[in-house]
C-alpha cells in the first residue's frame, strides 16, 4: 500500500515538473534571448532604411528555443524627446511604430529573430569643438520586450546627428565634438549616447570608423521626413 502511494506521488511530481516546462515553453527568457547592447538609428535612400543600422534581436525561451511570431517592443522614451526622434513612417518591411508611445515592433521568424532598421536622428545642438554640448541620454535610452516580458536595454545612437540633409560632413564634425568635449575623468561628465555607435559606453575612433563608414556607403542619404513629436 504505501509503495503505491510513493508511485503516486512520484508520478504527479513528475507530471507536476512536465507541466510546468510545456507552460513555459514559449515564454521569453532574459537569460536566453540576445539584444546586444546599442542600437543606430538611420536615414534612407531611394525609401530603403539604411543596412548599417540593422538591429537583429533574438527571442528564446527558458529551455534555449527560439520563439516564433513574438512581438519586440523597442521603446525610445527614454532617449527621445529632446534628445532623439523616431520617424512618424518606418519603412522597413515588418517594422511598425507608435509614435504616441515612442516605440517599433517586430515579429520573430522561424530563428526567434527580429529584424529592425530604425528611421530617425539625433538632435545634437552641437556647441563648437572643446565646448561641451548638452549631453543627451547616455546608455540604456531604449527599453527592450518580447511579449511584455522585459529583456534589457540599448544604448540608442544615430548617424544622423542632425536630422538634415542625410549622413553628411556636419554629422561628423558634431560627432567630433560630442568625441573630444567628452571628458571621463570628469565627475559631471555624460556619456553621449547618440554618438556613441558601438555601444560601449565611450566614444573612440571605433565609433568615428563606423560613422566614416555610413557616410562613404551612402545608405543614409535622406533624413526623416516627418518625426513623431
Amino acid at each position: 500500500m504505501m509503495t503505491g502511494l510513493v508511485r503516486k506521488a512520484t508520478l504527479l511530481s513528475v507530471c507536476g515538473l512536465l507541466g510546468a516546462s510545456v507552460a513555459m515553453a514559449g515564454v521569453p527568457d532574459a537569460a536566453h534571448s540576445s539584444i546586444g547592447v546599442g542600437i543606430t538609428m538611420v536615414g534612407t535612400t531611394s525609401g530603403v532604411p539604411d543596412v548599417k543600422g540593422q538591429k537583429l534581436i533574438v527571442v528564446k525561451d527558458a529551455g534555449g528555443t527560439p520563439v516564433q511570431n513574438s512581438t519586440v517592443t523597442i521603446n525610445f522614451t527614454n532617449a527621445c524627446g529632446a534628445e532623439m526622434r523616431l520617424c512618424t513612417t518606418q519603412p522597413f518591411a515588418g517594422v511598425g511604430v507608435s509614435c504616441p508611445n515612442k516605440t517599433v515592433v517586430a515579429l520573430t521568424d522561424a530563428t526567434g529573430t527580429a529584424t529592425f532598421r530604425v528611421v530617425g536622428n539625433a538632435l545634437n545642438p552641437g556647441g563648437g569643438v572643446f565646448n561641451a554640448p548638452a549631453p543627451g541620454y547616455g546608455a540604456g535610452g531604449a527599453s527592450v520586450s518580447a511579449d511584455g516580458v522585459p529583456l534589457g536595454t540599448l544604448t540608442v545612437s544615430s548617424f544622423d546627428e542632425n536630422g538634415t540633409s542625410g549622413v553628411n560632413t556636419v554629422d561628423i564634425a558634431l560627432f567630433l565634438n560630442d568625441r573630444f568635449s567628452f571628458n571621463p575623468g570628469n565627475a559631471v561628465a555624460t556619456e553621449r549616447g547618440r554618438s556613441d555607435f558601438d555601444g560601449n559606453a565611450a566614444l573612440n575612433p571605433v565609433d568615428l570608423a563606423l560613422l566614416l563608414a555610413a557616410r562613404t556607403a551612402g545608405g543614409s542619404s535622406v533624413s526623416c521626413a516627418a518625426a513623431c513629436p
